[in-house]
């Protein structure tokens, strides 16, 4: 496996992490010996950065991540989020996400969080974000209950924009980076590069469009997107291709 520094943090994660979402049944029921087998094989291939969030089957991921994870914490970084916890169930208040915090080192089993990180900031009122949510976050730095401040997000220029007015230690962004989207190397790599900060490409895969499973019913992609998204996994196989290891190249 190869390992990079992420960002200005000195941590030196895995370019290919394990999203936890799947653990809460996101993309379908799975029996958690799968899933705990899934988690277990991922460590020993090299994996150590696993990226979960409360709004992850509303709290199951992180619960079921937390038990296969006993006796193997030491192994990965750990990264959770705070902010959403329903589809349409936001809070970003300092009160909310700071017991948002407490709640996720339960569930997890660990007494600290390598990487907090807003979640969808562009459901978030900017001005509480950059004044509140980030400070609170910032503060539970200096109690050891978290080691760096991340935000995520769909939308690059509000990233952007965040990032250029006060210290962000990490960025995810997904669906960005891909066989369908580049948007990120062009609009957020360069100002990820300006300011420090580490940046984290999620779903590569596209939130399963480019597999042969095809997307999920609530993918949000128009229709014309995830139809051709079928015709590329099929004339990947008809030339012996999983478009899945394609796209991960």
């Amino acid at each position: 496996m190869i390992y990079r520094t992420l960002g200005k943090t000195g941590l030196r994660v895995s370019i290919v992490g394990y999203g936890a979402s799947p653990l809460g049944a996101e993309f379908g029921k799975i029996d958690p010996e799968e899933g705990r087998r899934a988690v277990h094989h991922a460590i020993d291939c090299g994996i150590n950065y696993f990226d979960v969030a409360p709004y992850y089957g509303r709290t199951l991921a992180e619960t079921r991540l937390g038990e296969f994870l006993e006796r193997k914490r030491h192994q990965v970084i750990l990264a959770t989020k705070v902010g959403r916890y329903d589809v349409d169930q936001f809070d970003y208040s300092a009160r909310c996400v700071v017991n948002s915090v407490d709640e996720s080192l339960r569930r997890l089993r660990t007494d600290f969080i390598d990487v907090i990180q807003i979640h969808d900031i562009e459901y978030g009122d900017r001005s509480q974000i950059i004044h509140e949510t980030l400070p609170a976050l910032r503060a539970l730095t200096e109690s050891g209950k978290v080691r760096f401040v991340g935000i995520t997000g769909y939308p690059l220029m509000q990233i952007v924009d965040v990032i250029s007015q006060v210290r962000v230690d990490t960025i995810l962004s997904y669906c960005r980076y891909d066989l369908f989207d580049t948007t990120m190397d062009s609009m957020l790599t360069p100002a990820a590069k300006k300011y420090g900060v580490g940046l984290i490409n999620a779903s590569p895969l596209h939130m399963r469009l480019l597999t042969e499973k095809g997307a999920p019913d609530w993918h949000p992609a128009p229709r014309d997107v995830v139809e051709v998204g079928q015709k590329v996994a099929a004339w990947c196989r008809s030339q012996g291709v999983d478009i899945a290891d394609l796209a991960m190249q």
